[in-house]
């Protein structure tokens, strides 16, 4: 959200420069910026209702006060769809224990609701923004390590390759 003040400054310079090494620089970065075969904003956002509010707002203010092309936007932390996934446990769970029981139907029912959330976030950012989407997955660790990462950007260098 704070880079479309830092990318309208060649502008204000353009208003206030009349000529000049200043006024060539700023007409300069404001024809690149123009320019989408020079420049475009990658946005990223998570599927969560504050993070895609944001990035629908950064988006149209690049757009319009700044003339920005967009790209696709990189949708991060995205969760696998679990075939058959559901809180009501199957007969063959009445042999666990009730503790047990009620641990599995909890977490099986957070993440229902979660992968629901990230579902209706995702429809709604294509709503309000129709650019293509590329998704990374959520990485179930405490922490990012450099097998993370390389298994991000592979997901991600073949998201785009599957661009139209």
């Amino acid at each position: 959200g704070h880079a479309a003040p830092f990318l309208r400054s060649a502008q204000a310079l353009q208003e206030v420069v009349a000529s000049g090494p200043v006024r060539q620089q700023a007409d300069e970065v404001a024809a690149m910026l123009a320019d989408p075969a020079r420049t475009q904003a990658l946005l990223v956002t998570l599927p969560e209702e504050t993070p895609v509010n944001e990035l629908v707002d950064a988006a149209y203010r690049l757009e319009d006060e700044v003339g920005v092309a967009l790209a696709p936007v990189v949708v991060n932390g995205v969760y696998p769809d679990v075939a058959g996934l559901s809180p009501d446990l199957p007969p063959a769970a009445a042999k666990l224990p009730a503790a047990t029981r009620r641990a599995l139907a909890a977490a099986a029912a957070f993440r229902c609701e979660r992968s629901a959330v990230q579902h209706a976030q995702r429809a709604r950012l294509a709503d309000a923004l129709p650019l293509p989407q590329l998704e990374l997955p959520f990485r179930f660790t405490a922490g990012l390590g450099p097998d993370d990462v390389t298994a991000l950007a592979a997901h991600l260098v073949d998201a785009v390759r599957g661009l139209p």
